[in-house]
């Protein structure tokens, strides 16, 4: 993956009344740098704005350049928000999915349905779901050291080849030791399943959700939820794709399925507890 480079975070609204608003911010200016760091998102903007004191150079909608210094309480908000929530622009995805929403737009809609985007801090902020399939080094290593958790994640499958024909990538199979590395770093994900008939459904459903429960351990579970979902198609589909509809009599076998597995993965976690925690015997 290519490296993004940070462009100035444009302000898209003031808020009434606060920091930014009585410094003389405007709509149209962006934020170009604080204490010396370019952020390149969202999450870099309201760490670095956590400070007590702050130096901000600051780009005005005339092209002038500014530099701010600003004193305030620690984690007070400057009541800025900006036109995206990336500055860097977002990270694309390279899997192609056959169920992929983006792919089932109508065409003629605006520009921004068409992107697909893969993108970890999305997930982070807004509870988008990506692959992880799309992430380099560095943005792994960010996603520990600055702690983003939760995050959302579309398994689909956990078997390697099933989630690699889902996915269309080779990274896809990677999955189970993905999701053990947010568990090694106490970090958690909420795990989504697209069910695909035909494809990873039936045994491969139960596998997978058996293989996601054994992260479901401890006081922090790395996976702390599944959603089980059914495929959505529409008519712009591609023509080539293997998939078929969910029909109601499939909705029923899948819910009836994952009750069960329910039923067994909840009678195990009581068991556990009996057993950690017996009953008192009161004597008559």
């Amino acid at each position: 993956m290519s490296e993004l480079s940070t462009r100035p975070a444009l302000i898209s609204k003031v808020i009434p009344d606060s920091i930014a608003a009585e410094i003389g911010f405007d709509a149209g200016d962006a934020v170009i740098a604080i204490n010396g760091e370019k952020p390149r998102d969202l999450i870099d903007y309201q760490f670095l704005c956590a400070d007590e004191f702050l130096e901000l150079e600051v780009l005005d909608s005339k092209g002038k350049t500014h530099k701010l210094e600003i004193e305030k309480e620690y984690d007070e908000d400057l009541g800025l928000e900006f036109e995206t929530a990336v500055f860097d622009g977002i990270i694309q995805c390279n899997n192609r999915c056959p169920f992929c929403f983006i792919d089932q737009q109508p065409p003629g809609k605006r520009e921004t349905l068409y992107i697909k985007d893969d993108d970890y801090r999305l997930s982070f902020l807004y509870g988008s779901y990506l692959t992880l399939t799309n992430l380099s080094q560095k943005e792994w290593n960010r996603i520990e050291q600055m702690r983003l958790s939760p995050l959302f994640v579309s398994v689909h499958a956990t078997e390697p080849e099933v989630r690699i024909r889902l996915l269309k990538n080779l990274r896809a199979g990677e999955i189970l030791s993905q999701i053990k590395w947010f568990q090694e770093r106490r970090l958690q994900i909420h795990a989504q399943v697209v069910v695909c008939p035909g494809i990873n459904d039936g045994e491969h459903l139960e596998r997978t959700l058996l293989d996601l429960a054994k992260f479901h351990t401890g006081n922090i579970p790395a996976v702390a939820s599944v959603a089980v979902v059914p495929v959505g198609l529409t008519r712009f589909r591609p023509a080539e794709d293997e998939l078929t509809a969910v029909t109601p009599e499939k909705a029923r076998e899948v819910i009836a399925q994952v009750q069960k597995i329910q039923a067994v993965l909840s009678q195990g976690k009581g068991d556990k507890k009996r057993k950690k925690n017996p009953p008192k015997l009161t004597p008559p």
